[in-house]
């Protein structure tokens, strides 16, 4: 054998001896290598104690029949959507087996003389000058099985990149999830890598949703994920829906973001817009943060799934959360930005009160290049901000502490009274006493500009006095985020 074939005999064996060890010892994947990144995440936090047990709703108990001091109260969601008007906290009851308590409050409260919720309160602001609001009035509402709420829903699974290892329990916690379903309810099941593929379209029928999945549910697996892509589909699938009906997507992914056209600033202003709540199950690798406030700021809910019997008690704990809840309404205090709510309930035979929180933002999804109009008011002719503005002065600031890398351009407007030169002149002012004002305040000035407009940009006709407050305005631009 000559030394160039034995150069290559050599080559072809030792490739062929890596190959054959790499695949004696398979790298572990899906729920494997979740579980055990999983539990050493939980070394790591906890070491020898025992980590808080998460609980699932898995059925329910009327409140007759459970041990009070075996209670839990969580604000499962929050809907912001009709502020200033109303706001709407979705609370829950359960105890430690994972059952929804129910005959809490009207129509099924089984004891008209025992007042089980007991108060509200808010916070006001998140970093800067927190204000504390007790809610007068408020009103619990009990939903469950004998309510005619009729969803629309979609859930939406990732099948992109090596989900072999999910399959199973994908599969089991769909059928799972379409057999819970409400005979008004509609469901449609949907995939994606690169593109939505919508496996079974909207439908009410169980048995026609259940034999279309089982046929097309092994198709459409691909290498990319275009997460948000897939959500904007999802939405456009039930956007027509009744304006009674409420609107849910449910999306488990497993991957990062890589092929999307459209980004989490459109996405979250579609669902708004549609009023589309978005519950995100997270699996693996993904881009939690994305996701969290993409639940966050759709009205939804994020979880965490890492094994497998997580995914499927998630996939029911969504089902009936959407069926039994407590809605807890009243008129919300005016503020532009971050709302922690709190709820306390008192039950009969339990020493202490239970008390659960959740927070709200009525600042919205903020985008790049965003204009935010704030109404800074300032005495007549002057440059000097009035102390009924420092409210929003305030609120600006807790904006800006929440989010770190926020940047504005402060800009000036005035109506038409006056000369060209002297508006001019009159809007610089008071873009910069609003500047002043924030870096006072603690924001750094670096994460600030000004400028006036003077007469030259009107958003109303100057020939009205209402116009013409209208023009008098500051607005923010957001130059970073």
């Amino acid at each position: 054998m000559n030394s160039n074939k034995l150069r290559t005999t050599l080559f072809v064996l030792f490739i062929s001896v890596i190959f054959y060890t790499s695949c004696s010892t398979p790298r572990k994947t899906g729920f494997e290598l979740q579980k055990e990144i999983y539990e050493e995440e939980k070394r790591i936090k906890y070491g020898d104690e025992e980590p808080p047990q998460e609980i699932y709703l898995s059925d329910t108990k009327p409140i007759d029949s459970i041990d009070v001091n075996k209670l839990i109260f969580d604000l499962y969601r929050l809907e912001p959507e009709d502020y200033p008007k109303e706001i709407r906290l979705f609370a829950r009851v359960y105890d430690s087996l994972g059952n929804f308590v129910t005959h809490m409050a009207e129509p099924y409260k089984k004891d008209p003389s025992i007042n089980y919720f007991t108060s509200v309160r808010e916070e006001l602001g998140k970093n800067y000058n927190i204000r504390h609001t007790a809610i007068d009035s408020f009103k619990v509402r009990e939903y469950g099985a004998d309510d005619s709420i009729a969803y629309e829903i979609v859930l939406t699974v990732d099948y992109s990149g090596s989900m072999d290892a999910l399959l199973s329990a994908i599969f089991e916690g769909t059928e799972l999830f379409v057999s819970m379903k409400f005979p008004q309810d509609k469901i449609a099941l949907a995939t994606f890598n690169r593109t939505l593929d919508v496996k079974v379209p909207l439908s009410k029928d169980t048995t026609f949703i259940l034999n279309q999945y089982r046929m097309n549910r092994n198709s459409g697996f691909g290498l990319f994920s275009g997460v948000f892509d897939a959500v904007y589909g999802s939405i456009d699938l039930i956007k027509y829906a009744d304006k009674e009906s409420p609107k849910v997507v449910v999306i488990l992914t497993d991957g990062d973001d890589n092929y999307s056209k459209k980004n989490l600033d459109s996405l979250i202003k579609f669902a708004n817009a549609t009023n589309a709540h978005i519950f995100c199950v997270a699996f693996g690798y993904s881009k939690d943060e994305n996701l969290r406030l993409l639940s966050q700021y759709t009205g939804g809910k994020y979880y965490k799934a890492h094994t497998k019997e997580q995914l499927i008690a998630i996939f029911k704990d969504i089902y009936l959360s959407l069926r039994y809840f407590y809605k807890i309404s009243y008129l919300p205090p005016k503020y532009w930005g971050y709302h922690h709510a709190f709820a306390a309930i008192n039950v009969p035979g339990r020493l202490d009160s239970l008390v659960a929180d959740g927070f709200y933002d009525t600042t919205g999804w903020l985008a790049l290049s965003d204009t935010v109009v704030r109404p800074i008011t300032f005495d007549f002719d002057k440059a000097i901000i009035k102390e009924e503005s420092y409210q929003i002065l305030d609120e600006l600031v807790d904006l800006m502490m929440t989010w770190p890398n926020l940047k504005f351009d402060i800009q000036g407007h005035t109506d038409n009274v006056g000369s060209i030169e002297y508006n001019q002149s009159l809007s610089d002012r008071r873009a910069k006493a609003v500047y002043d004002a924030l870096i006072i305040r603690g924001i750094d000035e670096r994460r600030l500009r000004y400028r006036g407009f003077g007469m030259s940009k009107p958003i109303a006709l100057n020939d009205t006095e209402f116009g013409r407050s209208r023009n008098r305005r500051t607005e923010f631009i957001i130059i970073a985020k």
